[in-house]
């Protein structure tokens, strides 16, 4: 799968942009703050309808623009789809329109990705709810219901707090909790085993004589061999803390509060491995995020890789090059002077422009 063209109006810095990426391997060099990063960010909302830099997507639309226009040509296999999307401002919010491709699939990775493997447990369970949605669609409807309940469930536990009727209140939303979010664990525990066996064979590659690389679910109620005993299990975990969660008003067992356990050799990776360590174990869990599409789905997604190269030494940054060449449409950006490997194709990004030695890309900032 590969992006043909793009067509960027109001986006950030770009006025305007039309951009035709290689199907293959695509450097985006130049200084910083010239815009490399948002046509990364333009390929990323045009596949998946999100953007990896903010949650907010109003902060991409210009400061002088009431509206952001992406327009793209998707292509797998013999088959191409137009996609139109248009992020609109609405009063203090923002309405996006248009219809995403149903089959485009994206992968990014950018520097705050580090926090997959230093930071808090929040952002590796969204890495792996998103890893798991992407070979599994029905899996982020699932995760947004139980969302759903379990902020229901939060405004009920203050509502009843002292209340001796607060169980009995509290047994369908429990009920609700532990139906859904049983066949959340499981679905994660099926994607996880997909990225790691993954994510093992790329650490070979990348990380060659480092450790073995571990990834474990660390789940607050242990799961069963079936969806039903571990809905089972889960209900009787909420249930008997619900004294607990109405004395400080949160529901502190659940798929909300799991983890996901990254060790290196027979230590956690967010504290032993070194800085360009943990940068490169960052990569590769976005690397085995693809692999596992491609795996399941038969087709490789598209790769948005901002600022790959720094924080890695000669070596590990030649072994990343030699494996992302071989990924299908890869699209990176470096600052200028930055090693490229062979056969790529150089865009030049400077003032919201985007050029190529073969060709200038119209781009009026």
């Amino acid at each position: 799968m590969y992006v043909r063209w793009l067509e960027l109006a109001g986006f950030r810095n770009y006025t305007s942009l039309s951009f035709a990426p290689d199907p293959g391997l695509n450097a985006l060099l130049g200084p910083n703050g010239q815009g490399k990063t948002s046509v990364l960010e333009a390929l990323h909302i045009l596949l998946t309808g999100r953007s990896f830099r903010t949650p907010r997507l109003a902060e991409c639309i210009g400061w002088d623009a009431g509206r952001a226009a992406l327009v793209g040509e998707v292509v797998e296999g013999g088959t191409a789809r137009e996609v139109r999307l248009a992020v609109v401002a609405r009063g203090g919010g923002v309405d996006v329109q248009g219809v995403l491709c149903p089959w485009a699939r994206a992968v990014s990775f950018q520097a705050a990705d580090l926090d997959l493997v230093t930071g808090e447990p929040q952002g590796r369970r969204a890495y792996l709810d998103g890893a798991t949605a992407r070979l599994v669609p029905a899996h982020g409807e699932a995760c947004r219901r139980y969302r759903l309940v379990l902020r229901q469930r939060a405004r009920l536990l203050g509502d009843l707090a002292g209340r001796p009727d607060a169980g009995r209140l509290l047994d369908p939303w429990d009920e609700q909790l532990s139906s859904l979010g049983s066949e959340i664990v499981h679905r994660r525990l099926d994607g996880l085993g997909t990225l790691a066996a993954a994510a093992r064979e790329i650490r070979e590659v990348l990380m060659p004589g480092a450790g073995a690389l571990e990834l474990r679910y660390a789940a607050t109620v242990e799961p069963e061999a079936s969806v039903a005993l571990t809905r089972d299990r889960l209900y009787a975990a909420l249930a008997a803390g619900r004294a607990r969660d109405l004395r400080c008003g949160l529901t502190l067992v659940g798929p909300h509060r799991d983890d996901l356990v990254v060790r290196l050799g027979r230590a956690a990776a967010g504290v032993a491995a070194s800085r360009g360590e943990q940068r490169l174990l960052t990569l590769i869990l976005r690397l085995a995020e693809a692999a596992g599409v491609r795996q399941r789905l038969g087709t490789s997604p598209v790769f948005v890789l901002d600022d790959l190269l720094s924080e890695l030494d000669r070596q590990a940054r030649s072994r990343v090059l030699a494996w992302i060449r071989t990924q299908g449409q890869v699209l990176f950006s470096g600052t200028d002077g930055g090693p490229v490997p062979e056969g790529a194709v150089v865009w030049t990004v400077r003032n919201a422009e985007v050029g190529s030695p073969d060709a200038l890309v119209r781009g009026v900032a």
